[in-house]
């Protein structure tokens, strides 16, 4: 079988970046996510993926944002009977596997018509798994969601690429759907911000990818809809998940940890509502 042609711009290479890291994590010696599929992608999508190097160090972060979503999506349906989980902005990733979720729940991934179309090619069905095409900032991309059930939903690296206007409708448009539930996702601080001001990272302005919503604080978010409350912050530092990183990696970590500024440049943050 041939390769994929991928001919991405904007934020949808971000799906392709994402899909790299996870894949780098992968080939370490530890990997903190262990994404047995990545390999498979990257081997049937044609695209040069070499010129993801110089951000190779995200691996890390990745690793632990996802292993941390991965880990609240699970305790989700385990306690939650008949949940479902909404993935959005899923880009290539293959959660739906990684977490294998038993009978009774069923997996929405969300994202880019053209991108549930190349990650329909690149993994197999599945019982219980439905892709959506559509973009989450237009009308009625919730309309064949079940309104009716309890709901955990993912945005792993998604809403730091929207404007907060975006942010809080989407945020509003999902607690008003179901009844009850958590939603997890990633985020960055104005210290990040002010650094991409003073040196862009160079791929982004290749492509044309804009960070757009960096908030001051996590609970700044519980204004966005009554219901929604922070249950959880965590940290792409996490030290029991980068306990087996190489010690370079963990004494950077370090180091960022000992400057005020940096210490919360980046949450990852579960909801309940």
């Amino acid at each position: 079988m041939g390769k994929i042609p991928v001919n991405f711009t904007g934020v949808r290479v971000t799906a392709l970046l994402e899909l790299y890291l996870r894949w780098l994590d992968s080939r370490d010696r530890h990997p903190i996510l262990g994404d047995e599929w990545a390999q498979q992608a990257i081997t049937l999508l044609d695209f040069d993926f070499d010129q993801f190097k110089p951000l190779g160090l995200g691996r890390f972060a990745v690793g632990v944002r996802s292993r941390m979503m991965d880990d609240w999506v699970r305790a989700f349906l385990g306690r939650t009977p008949g949940a479902v989980v909404l993935d959005i902005g899923c880009g290539f990733d293959s959660r739906v596997r990684r977490v294998d979720p038993g009978d009774g729940h069923h997996w929405y991934d969300v994202d880019f018509p053209d991108i549930v179309e190349i990650a329909g090619r690149l993994y197999s069905p599945r019982p219980g798994h439905t892709a959506v095409g559509a973009s989450v900032t237009e009308p009625g991309w919730l309309d064949s969601i079940p309104r009716d059930r309890p709901a955990i939903v993912v945005a792993d690296g998604l809403l730091n690429f929207l404007p907060e206007h975006d942010v809080r409708r989407i945020l509003t448009q999902i607690v008003e759907h179901f009844p009850s539930g958590e939603v997890c996702f990633n985020i960055t601080s104005p210290v990040v911000r002010k650094q991409r001001e003073k040196r862009p990272v160079a791929l982004f302005t290749k492509f044309g990818i804009a960070e757009q919503w960096f908030p001051d604080d996590p609970r700044d978010v519980e204004g966005f809809h009554r219901r929604l409350r922070l249950a959880e912050v965590g940290s792409p530092g996490d030290a029991s998940l980068l306990s087996r990183s190489p010690l370079h990696y963990r004494l950077l970590v370090a180091l960022i940890g000992l400057v005020p500024a940096w210490r919360n440049a980046g949450w990852i943050l579960r909801y309940r509502f």
